[in-house]
Parts: C-alpha cells; structure tokens; sequence
C-alpha cells in the first residue's frame, strides 16, 4: 500500500491510501469516497501530464508513496 497526497487549487490536501496497482478510475473512486465528489467530476495532473487516462495504473504513471497529484474537479 502507499500513500497518496492530491492537492487542488484552494489549498485542500487530502491523503488517500491505494496500491500502486490501482488503475486511476479506482483511485479516483478512493478518493470521491473521502472528498465527497462523484468520480466522474475529478481530474488528476502528475508530471507535466493534463489529464491521466483512467485505465492505466499509479504504476504505470510511476506514482508511488508521497507522490503529490494535482486535483481538479470538472
């Protein structure tokens, strides 16, 4: 397991702990559940990337523990 930080832009931090086998869609559920905002409302930025694409992995993006991911809502 490891955790997860997402930042967005009003200052709001929040921590969610996955794996890093979890594709973006499932973490973006994990993290709808703390938030309080549908999934489908969530973007996420890492890396100089817009937007992730929901079928790859943290993994795949090499998105590991005390990674910091930027957090939009659509």
């Amino acid at each position: 397991m490891i955790m997860v930080t997402c930042n967005d832009r009003l200052g709001k931090k929040v921590q969610v702990k996955c794996s890093p086998t979890d594709s973006v869609l499932e973490f973006k559920k994990l993290l709808a559940a703390h938030i309080g905002t549908p999934y489908n409302k969530i973007k996420l930025r890492y890396g100089g990337i817009n937007s992730l694409n929901n079928k790859l992995t943290l993994d795949d993006y090499s998105i590991s523990n005390g990674v910091n991911l930027e957090l939009y809502y659509t």
